[in-house]
């Protein structure tokens, strides 16, 4: 075999070879090799513990969330944006009691006309969509933390698959 190379595991009996794979106990014929290895001078990659890959995968929390956010959403036959400017506009829009030139701009750059309650339906559609978000986050964090050491190593913040 040429040049192994080697992670060590939580447990001080186990290696990893990472050049195949191979998961090595103490004791087994490899180990040998694994210790003369060792001797040479060489370094083991450290053991990535299970609390440092949970760490890992809340990490990516929330970059998914903000992708999310500002994804848009489908509303009334329409893709609208929903980035934090064009929340923003429809709040303001709506405090002001009016839907200037009576059309909103899409997703798409569309001028769609508009009413006051279209506007709000679409606000109404806005939160909905924030909710589930955060309700999403939730769940994650739960699954997370009862994850195992391969299902953290493949873990991708996502939407559950549609049934």
């Amino acid at each position: 075999m040429s040049n192994p190379t080697y992670k060590l595991t939580q447990n001080s009996d186990l290696v990893i070879r990472l050049e195949d794979g191979a998961s090595i106990p103490r004791g087994h014929r490899w180990w040998n090799d694994y210790e003369a290895w060792l001797a040479e001078g060489n370094t083991p990659e450290p053991a990535v513990l299970l609390d440092d890959l949970r760490a890992q995968a809340l990490a990516t929390l929330p970059a998914w969330e903000q992708t999310e956010r500002a994804a848009g959403l489908d509303h009334a036959g329409h893709h609208w944006l929903t980035t934090p400017t064009a929340q923003q506009d429809i709040r303001d829009a709506l405090l002001a009691g009016v839907v200037p030139g009576d059309a909103w701009i899409t997703a798409d750059r569309e001028s769609v006309p508009m009413t006051l309650a279209g506007l709000q339906a679409l606000w109404a559609a806005c939160v909905a969509r924030t909710a589930a978000i955060n309700q999403r986050r939730l769940a994650l964090e739960a699954e997370i933390a009862t994850l195992d050491r391969t299902a953290l190593e493949a873990f991708a913040p996502g939407w559950p698959d549609a049934l």
